[in-house]
């Protein structure tokens, strides 16, 4: 008899092994790609005419296609904080690029969705810009849930494309092949007056480097140590899926790319214009890349990819045509889209994004205007991962319905709460509301149909003002060295000072040994 009940418990838990191992089998491996800078218009799939992107398009086409999604922030630091933890910047640890204290970063209380992944089994990685925390910092990617980092920790460093060094973990990782690249006379990028130099081929050519063709391009690092994490962790290997966040510098500027490719054969068009193309289709070429790996290796019917841009327009170099939040269309390119503004202001153009999921295997195509937003990523990860959301405060929502073709079960938005600084902004429905300062008046405007937010209807629906105004004042929680919207110039200026005087100014890190920015002096 206790022979008989050894072996039924055996059975147990043979069978109770068996179902965790086929629970785990389940989740889904999970990709996002996150351009940078990258414009509405950018991509052949949105609009691009002058190129074409047909790799990122089949995944769109192919996928669920997003007509309204927001970054959370219209800057790269406080968008990708956003898109991690899933909070908006009025509850959000890194709320622009610099706090009175400097480029800021996570805390270790931040609750990250690579923490939450690699709790549920995952084997986690990052490879890119991060943005959001400085090395030496507690919000460096590998403390914050990444098995693996590769890249640029620090946001201004990756404004380089020839850096003199890379970080693997807790390591740097040395490019002396590149020491001399004169990354000053980059930033002094005007309209017609280009700063790099190509072959007859295509190929750039530095010619102040000892070897003009003998540097290392970053991209090309940061895009093989993704292909290297996804070698080692393949679930056939570990038994786990994978979670890979591939935070591309493409094609942020200042522009520079290592082939000119296609866009050689227009000697006649700008060439800011030429190499921002070529940098887009760089990023089109690792998509191919990508899928035909994953498709070799059995696991694109198993892997779910979210594609986004990380805020909205912007053209960096264009020093001669005006700068944010104008954000002049590129003439040649028109890559802007049909809004107003562009990158660092809340207006449209500055946080209206490409945004598209692709799971052929469980996704139909789909187009939705639902309106949508990058800490959605968050409770919609979770619920791939088999993670109730609910469990966390979350300014996202579970993209999933959406995603499998149940409009009605998707709960969507009852708004979405944008800052920078003291300029605020906030969807609600078919509604966008904008204030440049709580000194100003705020605009109103129906912007599912007027995308230039032209005709201000705020006298005609006051209610909706004064709703749109209590969620301005009620979302935004105070940060102690954030610039908060109801505080002066003074103000703030007064919480730089305490920084230093206190001792908590962080240490600044800036491209290939430059001692200043352009925008510093």
């Amino acid at each position: 008899m206790i022979r008989n009940n050894i072996f039924i418990l055996i059975i147990c838990f043979v069978q109770i092994g068996y179902s965790g191992f086929a629970q785990k089998k389940e989740q889904p491996n999970i990709i996002f790609i996150l351009a940078d800078d990258m414009s509405y218009r950018d991509l052949s799939c949105y609009g691009q005419e002058r190129y074409q992107t047909p790799n990122i398009d089949a995944l769109a086409v192919g996928g669920v296609r997003f007509t309204q999604a927001y970054a959370a922030a219209p800057e790269c630091a406080p968008s990708r904080c956003s898109l991690l933890t899933g909070k908006h910047t009025g509850h959000s640890s890194v709320r622009t690029n610099s706090s009175a204290r400097g480029q800021d970063n996570l805390r270790d209380k931040d609750l990250t969705i690579a923490k939450v992944l690699k709790e549920a089994g995952y084997n986690t990685s990052f490879t890119g810009k991060w943005g959001v925390g400085l090395p030496g910092t507690e919000g460096v990617p590998y403390k914050q849930g990444f098995d693996h980092a590769f890249g640029f920790y620090d946001q201004t460093r990756a404004h380089t494309y020839i850096p003199y060094y890379l970080r693997e973990n807790d390591k740097m990782i040395e490019y002396p092949e590149n020491q001399g690249f004169d990354m000053a006379r980059r930033y002094d990028y005007k309209e017609n007056k280009a700063q790099n130099t190509y072959d007859e081929n295509g190929k750039l050519y530095i010619e102040e480097l000892k070897d003009p063709k003998g540097f290392t391009y970053s991209e090309n690092e940061i895009q093989k140590a993704a292909f290297s994490f996804l070698d080692k962790n393949l679930p056939e290997k570990t038994g786990k899926p994978f979670f890979l966040y591939y935070a591309t510098q493409l094609p942020h500027g200042p522009v520079i790319t290592d082939d000119l490719g296609e866009m050689k054969d227009y000697p006649e068009v700008n060439q800011l214009s030429r190499e921002w193309g070529a940098m887009v289709i760089k990023l089109d070429n690792f998509v191919s890349e990508l899928t035909s790996y994953l498709k070799e290796k059995g696991e694109y019917e198993n892997t779910i990819i979210f594609f986004a841009s990380d805020n909205g327009y912007s053209m960096c170099g264009y020093t001669e045509r005006g700068n944010a939040p104008h954000w002049p269309n590129d003439p040649w390119l028109q890559n802007k889209g049909p809004f107003t503004g562009g990158k660092f202001s809340v207006l449209e153009g500055g946080c209206r994004i490409p945004f598209f999921v692709s799971w052929p295997a469980k996704f139909n195509p789909a187009v939705i205007n639902e309106p949508v937003w990058l800490p959605d990523f968050f409770p919609t990860a979770c619920k791939l991962a088999g993670i109730n959301e609910k469990e966390y405060e979350l300014d996202g929502v579970n993209l999933l319905p959406a995603l499998e073709g149940n409009l009605n079960d998707f709960e969507g938005h009852d708004f979405m709460y944008f800052s920078k600084g003291r300029e605020q902004a906030v969807r609600m429905g078919p509604w966008k509301a904008y204030r440049e300062n709580p000194d100003s008046k705020t605009e109103l405007y129906l912007v599912e149909e007027d995308t230039y937010t032209q005709r201000n209807l705020a006298a005609l629906y006051p209610e909706k003002v004064k709703e749109a105004e209590e969620i301005m004042k009620q979302e935004h929680q105070p940060s102690e060295w954030y610039w908060n919207p109801w505080e002066t110039r003074e103000e703030y200026q007064a919480k730089q000072k305490r920084a230093e005087d206190t001792g908590n100014k962080l240490p600044a890190f800036r491209p290939n040994g430059m001692e200043s920015l352009p925008w510093e002096k």
